[in-house]
């Protein structure tokens, strides 16, 4: 009966009030503490040049900004729709805690009345971070760059020089790596310690137990999760570095604010890239929030990095995409690109929870690893797990965090971040008797693609996302498996020994199913199925004539026009995809250096 009161208190009255005190911790603490950790906004003039334009001042962006102004006689402006990072999302712990709340463009998936049922909106809000750092602003920072088979792979359909030795390089020049462990192991070889991004891991005595009860039950304990061997469990690394948060905007933008030869204009959206007669890229149209309109002419090159779902956007409302889509809205073609806005692949995640007998740690405790210097996150397990133990390379990711009984920590991240409908919430908050794993089981490598496309020709129209989860019949069927794999884990001899059982969510849309068969997993992540806001491939680089962009990024059908963001990616790699999408700003930034640097 009481914890019948407690979710219902959880749900229906902590939820909206937390909701609230984010917004409000958002905007008081960047009121009260100013910095001036980042450039200035340039005031521009109408048809002022530029040797290049970056649009998007994200992941990539940033970094890209970073490298070609290394070049000093080159003038580089950024742009940017939002603003500076808020206070709140520089400290790790406690940017945790308001992430809902951080600046972000609130788009959701269509609803395709199949899957994600689960949701309140029966779809899926994509966040994706719109501010200097993009979504390395907000997200878990998390610091995983894929297995060698996904870069080796990328190099086996054609795009030569981006095969893992090929890209092992440019992880390396962006890393700053703070763990003095590492040099003592067989991996010491794949990290830098002067780069940019900090790196650091930390340490709980949480996670202790859970790492050997997962050993125990057969998988290799990794300390290097971005070592030789990426299959086992381990502590995760993280983009910290003295207790902050590592975006790009900190990281690359942060040490170069003072460069005379970088422009940046925030609050500021690219309506449309402009060709001349020769489809070149000479300019860009802007629009500032207060409604100035400019044009930003370029010498050189435009390098869109507006990310996977916008950069595809702007592409097509520039005349380059599928023409008959184009034409339907009024848009003149540019280039008759068909494959724009297709081939979107996302990591889809669903959570899994087991109790167990005990509760080793408090709940103030709990609270606290929020906002402890020591730690740089909550106590994390990173797991990669293969379903056909041959492999070298994973199926499915585990992310694994123990909390205490009573935590809200769970039930309010289910329902705020990932959007599950308040009975799927009340679910969580009745499981927290005891002490829980909440783990969120990614399936990896979708056969599935979905596409973006056009709602009109008006920017300020955000574009349909039809993400397609399931659309193709495999991934259903190896999701389920890779979940009833991973649950199998709290039959083994250590899970057993604390009284580990998993907590069946889905009481409602799966009743005819036994909890635990195939068929329940089935009918879980086909309605539990959410984002791991990990979308790539909608500008996809590939040999053919009629992808999106060739090897060199540059855009097939024009010139002067590259994309380096997640939309480049031909297939997602084993991991969050951050780490990936900073390499691909740092080999875009060396591509273009070569092709406009004398000898």
């Amino acid at each position: 009966m009481i914890w019948d009161v407690w979710s219902f208190f959880l749900v229906k009255v902590l939820g909206p009030i937390t909701a609230v005190l984010q917004i409000a911790a958002v905007l008081i603490t960047s009121t009260l503490f100013k910095h001036d950790f980042y450039p200035e906004n340039t005031a521009i003039t109408d048809n002022q040049v530029f040797d290049f334009v970056i649009i998007g001042g994200g992941t990539a962006g940033c970094v890209i900004a970073n490298r070609l102004t290394e070049v000093g006689n080159w003038s580089v402006l950024l742009v940017e729709a939002g603003d500076d990072p808020p206070f709140l999302s520089e400290s790790p712990g406690l940017s945790l805690l308001s992430m809902p709340a951080l600046p972000e463009w609130e788009l959701y998936t269509e609803d395709d009345k199949f899957s994600s049922q689960a949701q309140k909106t029966n779809s899926i809000r994509m966040y994706q971070g719109k501010m200097l750092g993009g979504s390395s602003s907000l997200n878990y920072m998390f610091y995983v760059r894929g297995n060698k088979a996904d870069y080796d792979g990328w190099a086996d359909r054609g795009n030569d020089d981006w095969g893992w030795d090929a890209v092992l390089e440019y992880f390396k020049k962006s890393e700053r790596m703070n763990d003095e462990h590492i040099w003592k192991t067989d991996s010491a070889s794949l990290h830098n310690k002067h780069g940019y991004l900090g790196v650091s891991k930390s340490h709980w005595n949480e996670t202790d137990e859970y790492l050997r009860g997962f050993e125990l039950a057969g998988h290799e304990a990794i300390y290097d999760i971005n070592g030789h061997r990426q299959l086992g469990f381990g502590i995760p690394f993280f983009t910290v570095d003295d207790s902050v948060r590592q975006s790009t905007a900190h990281s690359f933008l942060r040490p170069i604010k003072n460069r005379q030869n970088l422009y940046l204009a925030k609050n500021t959206r690219a309506n449309k890239i402009i060709f001349d007669e020769d489809n070149r890229a000479v300019g860009v149209e802007l629009a500032s929030s207060n409604g100035d309109r400019k044009v930003a002419r370029v010498e050189k090159e435009v390098v869109l990095s507006a990310g996977a779902l916008h950069s595809p956007q702007l592409l097509m409302l520039s005349g380059i995409g599928p023409r008959r889509d184009l034409e339907s809205i009024g848009i003149k073609p540019v280039v008759d690109s068909p494959k724009v806005g297709s081939n979107l692949m996302d990591h889809m995640i669903v959570p899994v929870i087991s109790k167990s007998e005990r509760d080793l740690n408090s709940l103030i405790k709990n609270l606290d690893v929020f906002t402890r210097t020591d730690h740089i996150n909550l106590p994390s397990i990173l797991g990669f797990v293969a379903l056909d133990k041959s492999q070298t390379y994973p199926d499915y990711q585990v992310s694994a965090f123990p909390m205490p009984a009573g935590s809200p920590v769970p039930t309010l991240f289910s329902g705020q971040v990932f959007g599950y409908n308040d009975a799927i919430c009340q679910n969580i908050a009745r499981s927290g008797t005891h002490e829980q794993l909440y783990s969120l089981i990614t399936y990896l490598h979708p056969e599935s693609r979905g596409r973006i496309t056009l709602r009109s020709a008006d920017i300020s129209d955000a574009p349909l996302v039809n993400v397609a989860y399931f659309s193709d019949e495999r991934d259903l069927d190896k999701f389920a498996r890779s979940v009833a794999d991973y649950v199998s884990v709290f039959n083994t001899t250590f899970f057993r020994s604390i009284g580990s059982e998993v907590v069946y969510l889905e009481r409602d849309k799966c009743k005819d199913h036994v909890p635990g068969s195939l068929d329940y997993w089935k009918c879980y992540v086909l309605n539990m199925a959410a984002s791991q806001f990990h979308v790539s491939g909608t500008c996809a680089m590939g040999p053919r004539d009629d992808d999106v962009v060739d090897k060199h990024l540059k855009v097939r059908g024009v010139r002067g026009l590259r994309v380096a963001d997640a939309s480049v990616m031909p297939t997602l790699v084993s991991g969050n995809i951050n780490a990936a999408v900073i390499m691909i700003g740092e080999k875009a930034a060396d591509m273009i250096k070569m092709d406009h640097t004398e000898c």
